[in-house]
């Protein structure tokens, strides 16, 4: 497999619909319940939605014959928005890749530490990146209560 990195386009977008849509229902289904996940999902992935969402936002793709199958976003405080890998292509190495140019991005702008707002799918990795929780969450999303983890991780001694 040859995976590509390459900084986030908005023209990724209805790509980044579909990951993350797949992602929750598909790749977290382990970790919340199918309320949970339709909640947090959305009823259907919206390319145009995840074009607003993604404009002026700095992030990594990871690219395989020429589709996007990942992505992850950070602002210039160190928060990761978005961290999503399609769910056909986890364990196979394509966060690490995004996760390692996201991380080199943020040390070569001196910021300070990254932050972001994590489910529990996700934990797991992060934790392997040697993240701390810093507080579990119950975020509302469509009226119904979700579990993440608001973690940190700390660029500087």
């Amino acid at each position: 497999m040859s995976v590509m990195i390459r900084p986030l386009e908005i023209s990724d977008a209805p790509q980044c619909a579909q990951i993350y849509y797949d992602a929750i229902i598909i790749g977290a289904k382990d970790y919340y319940t199918t309320e949970q996940l339709n909640a947090w999902a959305g009823p259907q992935p919206n390319p145009e939605g995840w074009t607003k969402n993604l404009d002026g936002m700095t992030g990594f793709v990871a690219v395989k014959e020429n589709a996007v199958i990942g992505f992850m976003t950070i602002d210039m405080e160190g928060y990761i928005k978005f961290a999503f890998v399609s769910p056909f292509e986890s364990r196979k190495g394509v966060a690490t890749a995004i996760y390692n140019a996201l991380l080199n991005w943020a040390i070569e702008r001196n910021i300070p530490s990254l932050s972001s707002d994590i489910s529990l799918a996700a934990r797991p990795f992060f934790l392997r990146q040697d993240w701390q929780v810093v507080r579990q969450q119950a975020p509302v999303c469509r009226g119904i209560t979700l579990t993440n983890f608001h973690m940190t991780k700390a660029l500087t001694a």
